[in-house]
C-alpha cells in the first residue's frame, strides 16, 4: 500500500498490530471528520472491531488504542515510570500555569499532587461541614429554576454550570464570587479548549489579553488567600481556611492557584453528569420515582453518612458515570527517551495511547446489557467490586493520577440530586435526543442541546 511504502520507518514497529487501512496521506482522519465532537465513538468502534490493542494513523502518526483492562493497568498504574501524560499539558500550562498537577509530569507532579489539600487527612470533614452551606444556596438555585423555567424550558447545562462555579466558590473560598469572575473563568477555559482541540495553535504564552484576564481571575483568589489569612476564623468551613489552619505545604501563590484549579477540574465534568443523569431519570420515570422515595427521608442540611449511603441515589449516579461518562477518552504517551514493551509489542518512543472509559464501560465482555441504563446492576456487592478507578468503571481516572476531586464530586453530585429532588419536581430531555447541540469542552463531553423545566415539589 501507498501508505506503508512512503511512511515504512513509522509503519514498521506496527505490521503485525491490527487496526483500519490507512490512506495516503491523511492515515485514518477522514474516519473522525464529522466527528470532532464525538471522537470517543471511532475509538470505541476500533477498540471493538480490533480486540484489545489496535493501531491507527493521523496522518503518519500512530495512535494506540487499548481495549483491554490488563493492558490499561498496566499504563495507568504498575508501570507508570514507563509513560506520561502529554495531552493537554502544553496546551493548559499558559491557562492552569504549572500549579495544577494534571499538567505536569516527574517530580513536579509528584509535588504538586501531594501538597494538594484533597489528599490531607482533614479532607473529609471538610466536605462533611460544607453541607448546610451549599444545600442553603442549592435551595435558592432551586427556586429560582422554578420560576425561571414556569413557563418555557432553558438548557440546562449553563445552568447547572454556574450553579456548580457558585458552589465551588463557597466550598472553597467561603464565599461567591463575582459574575466577572466567572466570565473570567469561562474565557480561559475556552481558550484551553481551543488549544486541546486544535482549534488555536498550542504557544507558549496567551496573546496580551488573555494574560490579563489570567492575571485577574489569579489576582481575585490572591485577595481571597490574603483576606482570609488575615482574619484566621477557627470554624471557618471553606478549603482555603482548613488549608491555612493545617498548613498545606504551599506558598500563598500556590494555594491561590489551588483554589483555581478546582474549577478547571469539576465545572465542567460535574455539570455534564448531573445534566446526563437528570436526563436518564426523565427516560426512566420508575428509577426516578424510587429516588424519590429513597432521600424523602434523608436531612440533607447534616446527614453526611445518609447522603453517602443512600444505595438507590449511589446506584444512579453509578450508573449515570458509567453509561455515560463525561470524560471519555484518556491518553499517555511512552516515554521520549526510550521504548518500551506493552502486551507483547514494542511501542516506540513517544508512542500515543488512548485509553477509553466509554469503551470498556459499555462492553458486552463484562456488563450485561450495557446500553440498557440500570441502576439496579449495582446491587448486590457489585458497587463494592466496582469501585471509582476499577478496571471496568474509571469515568474519572484510574492509578495515582486518577481525578484528585473525584471522591468530592461524587459527594457534590448526590448533594445537587437530593436536594433538587427534595425542592423541586423536573424534566430534563423531553423529546429530544441525548446528542442534541453536544459538544466536546476542556477534554468533557457536554450535553449542551439539552433543555429542561422545574416546578416546586409541593405542587405533586
Amino acid at each position: 500500500m501507498i501508505f506503508q511504502r512512503i511512511f515504512a520507518a513509522n509503519c514498521q514497529p506496527f505490521t503485525k498490530m491490527p487496526g483500519p487501512d490507512p490512506i495516503f496521506p491523511i492515515g485514518n482522519l477522514w474516519d473522525f471528520l464529522g466527528k470532532q465532537d464525538r471522537p470517543w465513538e471511532v475509538i470505541e468502534k476500533y477498540g471493538t472491531e480490533y480486540g484489545k490493542m489496535s493501531v491507527f494513523w493521523m496522518f503518519n502518526q500512530p495512535g494506540i488504542i487499548l481495549n483491554d483492562a490488563k493492558l490499561i493497568e498496566e499504563v495507568l498504574c504498575s508501570r507508570t515510570q514507563d509513560f506520561y501524560k502529554d495531552e493537554p499539558c502544553g496546551a493548559l500550562i499558559p491557562v492552569l500555569t504549572r500549579s495544577s498537577p494534571n499538567i505536569n509530569n516527574g517530580d513536579d507532579w509528584r509535588r504538586t499532587r501531594f501538597s494538594s489539600p484533597f489528599t490531607q487527612p482533614w479532607i473529609e470533614g471538610w466536605r462533611q461541614n460544607q453541607m448546610p452551606h451549599l444545600v442553603k444556596f442549592l435551595r435558592g438555585w432551586c427556586q429560582r429554576m422554578n420560576t425561571l423555567t414556569a413557563a418555557t424550558s432553558v438548557p440546562l447545562l449553563n445552568e447547572l454550570q454556574k450553579c456548580t462555579f457558585d458552589c465551588f466558590s463557597i466550598a472553597t473560598v467561603g464565599q461567591q464570587l463575582s459574575e466577572v469572575a466567572y466570565q473570567d473563568f469561562m474565557t480561559l477555559a475556552t481558550e484551553g479548549s481551543q488549544r486541546m482541540l486544535g482549534i488555536k495553535k498550542s504557544k507558549p504564552e496567551l496573546k496580551s489579553k488573555g494574560v490579563a484576564t489570567r492575571q485577574r481571575f489569579l489576582r481575585l483568589l490572591k485577595d481571597c488567600y490574603e483576606k482570609t489569612a488575615s482574619k484566621s476564623v477557627d470554624d471557618a468551613f471553606d478549603l482555603l481556611s482548613l488549608s491555612l489552619r493545617n498548613q498545606v505545604p504551599l506558598s500563598p501563590d500556590e494555594l491561590s492557584a489551588e483554589m483555581g484549579n478546582v474549577y478547571y477540574g469539576g465545572c465542567f465534568s460535574v455539570p455534564s453528569t448531573l445534566v446526563t443523569m437528570l436526563y436518564l431519570l426523565t427516560q426512566h420515570p420508575d428509577e426516578l420515582a424510587k429516588l424519590i422515595v429513597a432521600i424523602r427521608g434523608i436531612n440533607i442540611d447534616h446527614d453526611y453518612d445518609a447522603l453517602l449511603g443512600c444505595a438507590p441515589l449511589d446506584n444512579a449516579l453509578r450508573e449515570t458515570m458509567r453509561l455515560l461518562p463525561s470524560v471519555p477518552i484518556f491518553s499517555r504517551r511512552v516515554l521520549p527517551t526510550d521504548g518500551t514493551e506493552l502486551g507483547g509489542q514494542f511501542l516506540p518512543q513517544n508512542t500515543n495511547l488512548f485509553i477509553s472509559s466509554w469503551l470498556l464501560q459499555r462492553s458486552t465482555q463484562y456488563w450485561e446489557q450495557p446500553l440498557v441504563f440500570n441502576p439496579d446492576r449495582w446491587d448486590n456487592g457489585v458497587a463494592e467490586a466496582n469501585p471509582l478507578g476499577s478496571d471496568y468503571f474509571f469515568p474519572e481516572g484510574r492509578g495515582p493520577r486518577i481525578c484528585l476531586g473525584a471522591e468530592y464530586s461524587m459527594f457534590f453530585m448526590k448533594l445537587v440530586i437530593a436536594t433538587l429532588l427534595q425542592t423541586s419536581r423536573f424534566e430534563c430531555g423531553a423529546g429530544q435526543t441525548y446528542n442534541a447541540g453536544q459538544k466536546f469542552f476542556f477534554g468533557v463531553r457536554m450535553p449542551a442541546g439539552l433543555r429542561g423545566r422545574f416546578e416546586p415539589q409541593n405542587d405533586r
